[in-house]
């Protein structure tokens, strides 16, 4: 599946999986207040390797519909990091990806929260939405 866009400068087509991985990587980077997780809560434990490990790619539904990009992330935060302030860091990364391809920002971008971890895993289900229509 391809993402296809007109802008000013012409049609542009991207691969639907370039963008996730750009993602991800830029997730990956962000250190270790937050740990990639399944759509139901299963962390995604790093494994040492030279490709990134196709599970990671379960953390992240991006999808569009009639001209509607959504995008949803799923992960574990570390206690004491502000969920907020957190969200609106992988926000603005995510539209930066965007900006970055010359495509228009996604409509809507979801961080889901499925659990904090402090000595053992505290199953949450906080989700903080930024809607860009």
């Amino acid at each position: 599946m391809s993402v296809i866009l007109r802008n000013e400068h012409g049609a542009i087509a991207v691969n639907k999986s370039v963008i996730e991985r750009m993602i991800i990587e830029d997730l990956l980077d962000m250190g270790e207040d937050i740990i990639l997780c399944s759509k139901k809560g299963k962390p995604i434990g790093e494994k040492p390797s030279r490709f990134m490990d196709p599970d990671y790619f379960d953390a992240l539904e991006l999808s569009e519909k009639r001209g509607i990009v959504r995008i949803r992330i799923f992960l574990i935060t570390r206690i004491g990091t502000s969920i907020s302030d957190l969200a609106e860091q992988i926000f603005d990364m995510i539209e930066n990806n965007y900006s970055i391809l010359k495509l228009p920002r996604p409509d809507y971008i979801s961080v889901n929260i499925r659990g904090v971890m402090s000595d053992q895993l505290i199953k949450r289900n906080i989700e903080v939405v930024r809607r860009n229509a």
